[in-house]
């Protein structure tokens, strides 16, 4: 086949996967835009306690995905892991509209993302194994793509829920109702994950869990440590939500998250084919240097900076999101040894997500202790992504990436 062809190297499998993470995200995102309103409306949380459930939440998510990736490199398997971690999620989804106070919903939220930490390396694996090595970021930007479409669809069908049922039911209970309709899109995906079709390897010996990054060169290691350093800057989006429904209100906040979800998914699959021309770190480099400049306009802005710098913050974010997701997934891939390639995943995946415990925790704690409206924390996000930005544009590129 023609390597020009757009739909080169899109096999079943990448594009089944894909359709995966579309019905996913469609889940997902119904809950994720009220989250934050949720949490703090309905369960009586605050700002430090949103960072604390998103930060515990990614700690588990990161620790998973090491054991996770490290088990279906052993096993020669990757399909069971995905769908073990999608039936968890699945599961912990339908009982989030359960939760009667903000300790429940932290054990459901730790326990539903302990599922995409068990599904993650071995899908992005199982992905990298699906298509030719020369349009594997073409298969990672299309995944990406995807897997935002559906986080485009999500938000929309919440808004449309809620005003719906806001005619009806009091706040709490559109929001809960809304949580209860996500689990049907996430059930669906579920079943699709079992025709997937996977080529047995043969298993790879266990290997020690300190030494999971062990085979792995020199330059991959440094640019997990400046992903890990970006990591720290690359606070949850619900802060974001929080700084535009404080401006303008939850419902302009859950249409810029969809904005944000637009752009997301409009760069994903070009950013990825980009980097297969031109290689991943201009791309990824492009990307960080958004999230500085929107994390630094919404830290020198005024405190209700207007609808249209919002949708440049917004934009920003987008962008940053599709230029850097699969990207960086698609550079530590072509770096890491074939025969541990779970592993390094993994690997990758729980360093960031290590980070991100302590992102949380401290986006949480600037915003609810040291200045209003998130100043503080976006000072910190410009601060430490401008850091590594720096880092990223002198890290010097292999050839393969």
């Amino acid at each position: 086949m023609d390597r020009r062809r757009l739909a080169y190297g899109l096999t079943s499998n990448v594009v089944l996967l894909a359709i995966v993470s579309l019905l996913t995200d469609v889940s997902s995102e119904m809950i994720l835009p009220i989250l934050p309103f949720f949490l703090m409306e309905v369960l009586l949380a605050d700002a430090f306690i949103l960072g604390l459930v998103e930060g515990l939440a990614e700690g588990a998510v990161s620790f998973t995905k090491i054991l996770s990736g490290r088990w279906s490199d052993a096993a020669g398997r990757r399909k069971r892991f995905v769908a073990a971690g999608y039936g968890l999620s699945t599961v912990m989804k339908a009982l989030f509209p359960f939760a009667a106070a903000w300790p429940h919903y932290l054990g459901m939220r730790v326990a539903e993302r302990m599922g995409k930490g068990i599904r993650d390396a071995p899908r992005d694996a199982l992905l990298a194994e699906s298509a030719p090595p020369e349009v594997r970021g073409k298969a990672f930007g299309f995944h990406r793509s995807m897997d935002t479409t559906g986080a485009i669809a999500g938000p929309l069908i919440a808004l449309g829920l809620l005003g719906w049922l806001g005619a009806s039911f009091a706040v709490a209970d559109a929001y809960r109702i809304v949580m209860l309709f996500a689990a049907i899109p996430a059930a669906i995906s579920l079943g699709l994950v079992f025709f997937v079709r996977e080529t047995p390897r043969p298993p790879q010996a266990a290997r020690p869990l300190r030494l999971s990054f062990r085979g792995a060169p020199r330059a991959l290691l440094t640019f997990v440590a400046i992903a890990s350093l970006f990591s720290l800057a690359e606070f949850s989006y619900v802060f974001l939500l929080l700084r535009a429904g404080s401006d303008e209100g939850t419902t302009v906040a859950i249409a810029l998250y969809v904005f944000f979800n637009v752009i997301y998914a409009a760069g994903a699959f070009p950013a990825g084919i980009l980097s297969d021309r031109i290689g991943r770190k201009p791309v990824i480099l492009v990307g960080y240097a958004c999230f500085s400049g929107m994390a630094g306009l919404l830290a020198a802005s005024p405190a209700l900076p207007g609808l249209g710098l919002l949708l440049l913050a917004f934009a920003l974010y987008g962008l940053s999101y599709g230029l850097t997701q699969g990207t960086e997934r698609a550079l530590v891939a072509d770096l890491a040894p074939p025969e541990i390639k779970a592993t390094i995943l993994g690997a990758y995946h729980t360093s960031v997500g290590f980070v991100k415990i302590a992102s949380g925790i401290a986006a949480g704690l600037l915003w609810t202790v040291v200045l209003p409206a998130g100043t503080a924390t976006f000072v910190f996000a410009f601060l430490v992504s401008s850091a590594a930005t720096v880092a990223m544009l002198a890290w010097r590129a292999p050839v393969r990436s």
